[in-house]
């Protein structure tokens, strides 16, 4: 069954190189941390769905390479 969604955001993540980007969008969407540095290659690409209100909304968070 297809959930609706009240809302689809993109986020883009930029910055310098070896500033955490990845470790913050893995904590944010997997609960996880890795402290060993993996750089990311071009781009990575992760969806979580939260509740604002009740009300489901998706976000597509783009991790860039720095």
């Amino acid at each position: 069954m297809a959930v609706d969604f009240v809302a689809t955001y993109k986020i883009l993540v930029l910055g310098d190189s070896n500033v955490g980007k990845t470790c913050i969008v893995h904590r944010f969407c997997d609960e996880t941390y890795y402290d060993t540095y993996i750089s990311t290659i071009g781009i990575d690409f992760k969806q979580k769905i939260v509740n604002l209100d009740g009300m489901p909304i998706k976000l597509q968070i783009w991790d860039t390479a720095g």
